[in-house]
């Protein structure tokens, strides 16, 4: 193994990048700014020790140094992460290539104790002069770069392209925007009406966050709800929807409607959540409402299974009166072990699979099943996304219970329900 080397600190890297860039605006010539990371280096430090992994970083840092022409820069700058500046032909064709050398390089396996350790490298790049003429800025867009490789799972090159600054650009503003945007009035619910498939009857409604953002304007609830799960947000935006749904119901009784239900999503997090529950039959309280006026929609996680605490939220909710539902059932992978696992009343059938079932498929038995299935296991079953007569008759005849569709009604803000006509 080699013996400690000294690693220039940023002060030092970006001065040498700075003497890079000034050559090479003299000389007319490009040069590709590249950040490269190895993967999951981690791991090399908590298995082999953290002197193997420093004495690993040396051995990358040699090849690097050799990998780079007399006119190139190699740095290391904190961690697995290192800055290659790399003197490139004209031709654009040259620049892949260039960086593929490198990480062919890096990925050379090392030799440990008679063994054989191997790495794989994410590389981000940026080009000067098209990406920028500035160091901060193209070290800037190479992180951009290589944020982009390890979001598509490392182990890959990526070059800088502006669609990508924007797009983070635009996620910081989402983010810092979520907490502002709950007490400034910016978040908005658009109601969903539901009906009855048996009596054609108005059954209750869907609340559907919206988000009018004073920059972005509309920001799709796809787009912003995983930010909020993600920091947590999700808990103090989901109560705000479930006490303005929960007041809309109560709104309704001076209309002489009673009977009808409002569907709430609630995310994972809300889920482990310990005060959900409590909060949940709170709001209910205090608005005067039965449990049989709230139904809570549930999604199925990435890995088809819910923890332990989110399965004993759901009992204590669903014990209390409240209905659940399993919403989206059929898009991507849903497994029919949450049918039975799962303390549910109902099921949503995703639009995805409504959409197919006008013509000869195995969309339209799928979806003849899943209504035969649910009826025997005393599930109530809706239909999401009816957009023709032909859906809304195939779904009566199977038996289905409810629909909900862009043919029954759009979501609408409470100012343009009209509430009178619930009562026919």
């Amino acid at each position: 193994m080699n013996a400690a080397i000294h690693f220039p600190d940023r002060k030092e890297v970006f001065a040498q990048l700075n003497i890079a860039l000034t050559l090479a605006r003299a000389e007319k010539r490009r040069i590709i700014v590249s950040l490269v990371n190895l993967d999951r280096f981690y791991e090399i430090n908590e298995t082999r020790g953290s002197e193997f992994g420093s004495q690993v970083l040396g051995i990358m840092f040699d090849r690097l140094k050799d990998a780079v022409s007399s006119e190139g820069v190699a740095c290391r700058l904190e961690g697995s992460k290192f800055l290659l500046v790399l003197p490139i032909a004209d031709d654009n064709e040259h620049n892949y290539s260039a960086v593929e050398s490198v990480k062919n390089i890096v990925e050379r396996p090392v030799a440990y104790e008679g063994t054989e350790v191997h790495f794989t490298a994410s590389i981000g790049s940026a080009c000067f002069p098209q990406d920028s003429r500035i160091s901060e800025q193209l070290v800037s867009r190479a992180e951009t770069a290589l944020y982009e490789a390890k979001k598509q799972g490392g182990n890959r090159i990526v070059f800088y392209r502006e669609e990508d600054t924007r797009r983070l650009t635009r996620k910081a503003l989402i983010e810092t925007g979520l907490r502002p945007a709950l007490y400034t009035g910016q978040y908005h619910i658009g109601y969903q009406p539901i009906y009855s498939l048996q009596t054609g009857r108005l059954r209750g409604f869907e609340a559907g966050i919206r988000w009018n953002h004073p920059e972005l304007g509309i920001i799709p609830p796809a787009e912003f709800l995983p930010l909020a799960e993600h920091n947590g947000l999700i808990i103090p935006i989901g109560e705000w929807v479930l006490r303005e749904a929960c007041k809309l119901v109560q709104g309704m009784n001076q209309y002489g409607v009673s009977n009808l239900s409002m569907v709430v999503h609630v995310s994972m997090t809300q889920l482990l959540d310990q005060t959900l529950t409590r909060t949940v039959l709170h709001i209910l309280d205090e608005y005067g409402l039965q449990p049989n006026h709230l139904e809570l929609a549930v999604t199925e996680p990435a890995g088809g299974s819910y923890p332990e605490d989110a399965v004993l939220a759901l009992g204590w909710l669903r014990a209390a009166g409240i209905g659940i539902n399993l919403n989206k059932f059929g898009h991507g992978v849903s497994a029919l072990s949450s049918l039975h696992q799962l303390p549910i009343s109902g099921l949503a059938i995703d639009k995805s699979l409504v959409a197919a079932i006008e013509k000869e498929g195995s969309e339209r038995l799928i979806v003849e099943a899943l209504v035969t299935l649910a009826q025997k296991l005393g599930l109530e079953v809706t239909a999401a996304g009816i957009d023709s007569e032909e859906q809304y008759k195939l779904l009566q005849q199977w038996g289905c219970h409810n629909v909900q569709g862009f043919l029954l009604g759009k979501p609408s803000e409470p100012a343009m329900l009209d509430l009178t006509m619930m009562r026919k």
